[in-house]
C-alpha cells in the first residue's frame, strides 16, 4: 500500500513536496494531480513538485508513475503549511502496457488528444456502439443508419470519414485491411471491455496500420485487477432496446505468493444487445464476448485476449429519399424478412511485456483477426443471365417464367495474421521508442445466388463470381522525447510503412485479371512543448501522412489508370491554461493535402465511378475546450471547433441524359463534402447528491451542434444537410457502501429531448436531363426522443 508520510500546506493555497519510493529517493518525473479537473503537475529529476494557485478545502490528490502502485488521498489546502511527502510502494505486478504507450501521443507530445477513461465510460455507457460514446470529444460528428445508436454506426473527425481514422485495440490494428473502414457494430459493447481510449486528432503519433489522416483512436482494452470483481447489467428502453451484459474476474490468484513465482488472473464478459431501431425493420441483434488470461511474474508478463462480435442486423443503408423525408421518416425501401447483414469478427492477440533493468521495457505482440459474414438481398429487377445462369427452355404449353428476380449473397471471408514489437528505453533526458508492425491479410469475396424467380436452376445456391485478395504491410517508427528543460520538451519520429496488394481487377473495360500494387511511404514528425508555468503548455507540431488507395480505387481502374496515394501536411498550434477550478485549451490546425482522393461523379477508363485525386485540398481550424468548476456541485464544459475545408479548382462531372456521356463543371473552389464549418459540444452537470460512504447522484444536460454539410463537392445548398442542435438529460446515481454489492449504478439517458427532426447523414446523385440538373438525394433520419435506462451492480 502506498503511505503519505505527512501532510502539510504551503501559504497562499500552494503545495510543494517531494514524491519518493520505498528507498526514500525522489521518483523523477511522478505525475501530481489534485481536484476532479485534473489540475496537476510532474515533479522534476529529483521528484520535487510545486502546484500554486489551489482552491482552499479539502482535495482529492492523485499520485502516479509507471513501475509504482498509484496513489489516492485527500489533503486540506490551506493558506498555510509545511512541504509534504508522498511516498509511492514499487508494483512488482504493474503491467507498463508498452504496446499502447507506444502508439500513444501521451501528455508529453505536442498533439492534439483528448482520452476517456473507464470512469468516464462507465457514467456514459448504455450499449450504443463506440462512436456514439465519442460525441462529446472536440470535431467530433457521428452518425447511425438505424437511427438509435445500434448498428451500424459511423465517426468523422474534423470532417475526416473511418476510412482515414486510425483505429488500434492494444496496438493491434482494426480498420478492414482493403476499404480501410471500421465497422464498429462487428464488435458491440466493446465499451465494456475497455480501460482507456485515447483520440488523437490529425495525423499524431506513429502508429499500426493505415495512416491517419484525420484522427487516431487507440482503444486499450480491461487492464488486469489485483482484486476479484463481477458485474451485472441490464437496460432497456425505447424502439424495444435491450440491453444485458456480465462480467467476471479472479482478480490475482495467490497474490500472497513471491513475485518471481508469478500469478494468475482471468476475466471475462458476454453481452446480448438487440434493437428494433427507430427506421422500419432496421433492427440489431448483437452479441459479443471478452475473454483474457493472464500470468504475471515479477518484470515480464504473458496475456492472452480474445473478443469476438457477431451481428445481425436488417439493412437501411439505402437511407430515405427526399421526396418521401416529409411524409414517412422512418421509410425503408428493403421489405423481404432475410434483408441482412450477418457477420462475425473474432480477434487473438498475445500480449507479452518484459523489463529490461529499470530503463528498458519490450513488448511483442502476436494477433490474428478471422472475419466472414455476408448480406443477404432480393433484387426484383434482375436478369438472371447476367449472372452467367441459362435459363431452361420451359416446356410446350407451360408458363413463361420472368427472369427478373433473385435473391443473392455477397460474402467476404477473410483472415489477418501479424506482430507488432515495441521498445522503450530511458537514458537520462531521453525516452526513445522503437517499434514496427507487420501483417499479412487474406479475403475472399464470393457471391451466391439462392433464388431464381420459379426458374428450375439445378444448382442452388449457385456461385457467380469469385475474388481474391491479398495484402503484405509492414512499418519501423522511432520515437525520441527529449526533456531538454524544465519546461521544454522535443519529439522528433519517422515511420517508413510498405504496402504490397495483390488482387482481382480491371485490365481494362469489362475484362478481369491478377494485378499487384505496391507503395512505400515516410511519414516524419516533429514538435515540441513547453511549460511556462504552473498549469500552462503550449505546443507545436509538424507531421507528414500518406494514405494508399482504398480497394474500390484500385479495383474498379486499370493499371494504367490507377489512382495516386494521398499525402497529408499537417501543422498544429495549441495553447493550455489549468487550475484547480478549470480548465482552458485553443488548438490551431492546418491540414493541406496532396492528391486527396475525392468524389467527382467521373466515370473512369472502364466505364465506373471512382473516387479521384484532386491536387490541392485543405482543412483550417481552430479548436477550444473549457470545463470549469462554478460552484461546489455544479460544473460547465464545452468544446467547439470552427473550421474552412476546401478544394481548390474543383470540377465535377455528371452524368448527360441529353446529350451521352457526362458533363464537365468547373467550380472552382468548393467545401469538402461531410465537413461542417461549425461542430460544437457542451456538458452541464450538477450533483445532486454526495456522501463520501453512500455515494453520489448527477444530473448532466448534453448538447451537440453540427454545422450545414454538403452531400457531395459541389457546395450546392440542394445537395445538404441542414445543420442541427440536439440536446440529451442523463442521470447517473451511484450507490456504496450496499450490503453484497461494492456499488449499485443507475443510468437515465433521455437522447433528444426536444424531438429535432435532424439527419446525421445522407448521400446525392445528379445528372442533366432536359438542360437542367436534376438530384437524387438521401437521408438519414435520426429518432425523435428516445430512453435508456438500466442498472449495473458490481461486486
Amino acid at each position: 500500500m502506498s503511505v503519505l508520510a505527512c501532510t502539510g500546506i504551503v501559504a497562499q493555497a500552494q503545495i510543494t513536496g517531494t514524491v519518493t519510493g520505498d528507498d526514500g529517493q525522489g521518483i523523477p518525473f511522478a505525475s501530481v494531480s489534485v481536484g476532479d479537473l485534473g489540475y496537476g503537475t510532474r515533479a522534476n529529476e529529483q521528484g520535487v513538485f510545486e502546484l500554486k494557485g489551489m482552491a482552499e478545502g479539502l482535495q482529492h490528490m492523485r499520485v502516479t508513475c509507471v513501475g509504482y502502485t498509484t496513489l489516492d488521498t485527500s489533503i486540506n489546502v490551506t493558506s498555510g503549511g509545511t512541504p509534504i511527502e508522498l511516498q509511492l510502494r514499487a508494483d512488482t505486478h504493474h503491467l507498463r502496457a508498452v504496446e499502447v504507450s507506444a502508439l500513444r501521443a501521451g501528455d508529453r507530445s505536442p498533439f492534439a488528444q483528448n482520452t476517456v477513461t473507464r470512469e468516464q465510460l462507465h457514467r456514459i455507457n448504455t450499449g450504443v456502439d463506440m462512436p456514439l460514446l465519442l460525441d462529446q470529444l472536440p470535431s467530433v460528428v457521428t452518425t447511425t443508419d438505424a437511427g438509435t445508436g445500434f448498428g451500424y454506426t459511423g465517426i468523422r473527425i474534423r470532417g475526416s470519414d473511418a476510412t482515414r481514422i486510425n483505429v488500434t485495440i492494444n496496438g493491434v490494428p482494426l480498420n478492414d485491411a482493403e476499404s480501410q473502414a471500421v465497422y464498429w457494430v462487428d464488435l458491440p459493447d466493446l465499451a465494456t471491455s475497455t480501460e482507456d481510449i485515447e483520440v488523437q486528432r490529425g495525423v499524431g503519433s506513429s502508429t499500426n496500420g493505415p495512416g491517419a489522416f484525420g484522427a487516431s483512436i487507440n482503444v486499450r482494452t480491461t487492464k488486469v485487477n489485483k482484486e476479484p470483481n463481477a458485474s451485472v447489467s441490464v437496460f432497456g428502453g425505447s424502439y424495444g432496446t435491450q440491453r444485458y451484459t456480465a462480467s467476471l474476474g479472479t482478480g490475482l490468484i495467490n497474490p500472497g505468493s513471491k513475485a518471481e513465482a508469478g500469478h494468475f488472473s482471468f476475466d471475462g464478459r458476454i453481452s446480448s444487445i438487440s434493437s428494433d431501431g427507430y427506421i422500419d425493420r432496421a433492427s440489431a441483434k448483437l452479441k459479443s464476448y471478452f475473454l483474457q488470461g493472464a500470468w504475471i511474474g515479477k518484470g515480464r508478463s504473458l496475456r492472452f485476449i480474445t473478443f469476438s462480435g457477431h451481428e445481425v442486423t436488417y439493412q437501411a443503408w439505402n437511407g430515405v429519399p427526399k421526396e418521401v423525408l416529409d411524409t414517412n421518416r422512418t421509410w425503408n425501401e428493403f421489405t423481404y424478412a432475410d434483408q441482412v447483414d450477418d457477420y462475425t469478427q473474432t480477434h487473438y492477440q498475445l500480449l507479452f511485456d518484459q523489463q529490461l533493468g529499470k530503463r528498458t521495457d519490450v513488448n511483442i505482440t502476436l494477433f490474428r483477426v478471422d472475419g466472414r459474414g455476408f448480406y443477404e438481398e432480393f433484387k426484383p429487377a434482375e436478369v438472371i443471365t447476367d449472372y452467367g445462369i441459362t435459363p431452361p427452355q420451359p416446356d410446350s404449353g407451360s408458363l413463361e417464367l420472368d427472369p427478373t428476380a433473385l435473391i443473392r449473397r455477397r460474402w467476404l471471408d477473410n483472415t489477418m495474421n501479424g506482430m507488432n514489437l515495441a521498445i522503450r528505453h530511458k537514458q537520462g533526458r531521453t525516452d526513445l521508442t522503437l517499434g514496427g508492425n507487420a501483417m499479412q491479410y487474406e479475403g475472399r469475396h464470393f457471391g451466391q445466388v439462392l433464388w431464381t424467380g420459379g426458374y428450375p436452376v439445378p444448382i442452388l445456391p449457385y456461385e457467380y463470381y469469385s475474388n481474391a485478395a491479398r495484402k503484405a504491410e509492414g512499418n519501423a517508427f522511432i520515437k525520441a522525447l527529449h526533456h531538454a528543460h524544465e519546461k521544454l520538451d522535443l519529439i522528433a519520429e519517422a515511420q517508413v510503412r510498405g504496402v504490397r496488394y495483390d488482387y482481382d481487377g480491371f485490365v481494362q473495360q469489362l475484362t478481369l485479371g491478377r494485378q499487384r500494387a505496391s507503395l512505400t511511404f515516410f511519414n516524419p514528425k516533429l514538435g515540441l512543448q513547453w511549460r511556462p508555468g504552473h498549469g500552462q503548455r503550449a505546443y507545436a507540431s509538424f507531421a507528414v501522412g500518406n494514405r494508399e488507395p482504398g480497394r474500390d480505387d484500385l479495383v474498379n481502374a486499370a493499371p494504367g489508370n490507377r489512382p495516386k496515394a494521398e499525402t497529408v501536411y499537417d501543422a498544429e498550434l495549441g495553447i493550455e491554461r489549468r487550475t484547480s477550478r478549470s480548465i482552458f485549451s485553443v488548438g490551431l490546425y492546418n491540414m493541406v493535402y496532396e492528391d486527396q482522393l475525392v468524389a467527382t461523379g467521373r466515370l473512369n477508363d472502364v466505364g465506373l465511378y471512382t473516387r479521384t485525386n484532386v491536387p490541392n485540398s485543405y482543412r483550417q481550424g481552430i479548436e477550444l475546450q473549457g470545463r470549469a468548476l462554478v460552484a461546489s456541485r455544479f460544473t460547465l464544459g464545452g468544446n467547439a471547433n470552427f473550421s474552412r475545408n476546401r478544394i481548390r479548382d474543383f470540377t465535377d462531372y455528371a452524368d448527360d441524359y441529353d446529350n451521352g456521356g457526362q458533363r464537365a463543371s468547373a467550380l472552382g473552389e468548393t467545401d469538402i463534402a461531410f465537413s461542417p464549418n461549425v461542430i460544437a459540444g457542451g456538458e452541464t452537470s450538477y450533483r445532486v447528491w454526495n456522501n463520501t460512504t453512500r455515494g453520489h447522484a448527477d444530473i448532466t444536460w448534453v448538447m451537440k451542434y453540427v454545422g450545414k454539410q454538403f452531400l457531395d463537392n459541389t457546395s450546392s445548398e440542394e445537395r445538404s444537410l441542414d445543420a442541427y442542435w440536439v440536446n440529451d438529460v442523463r442521470a447517473n446515481v451511484s450507490l456504496t457502501g450496499v450490503k453484497g454489492a461494492k456499488s449499485i449504478d443507475l443510468n437515465l439517458t433521455v437522447r433528444n429531448v426536444f424531438s429535432e427532426l435532424y439527419e446525421s447523414n445522407g448521400w446525392s446523385y445528379s445528372y442533366w436531363y432536359g438542360g437542367e440538373r436534376v438530384s437524387g438525394v438521401g437521408y438519414y433520419p435520426q429518432a425523435p426522443i428516445n430512453v435508456l435506462g438500466g442498472v449495473t451492480v458490481r461486486f
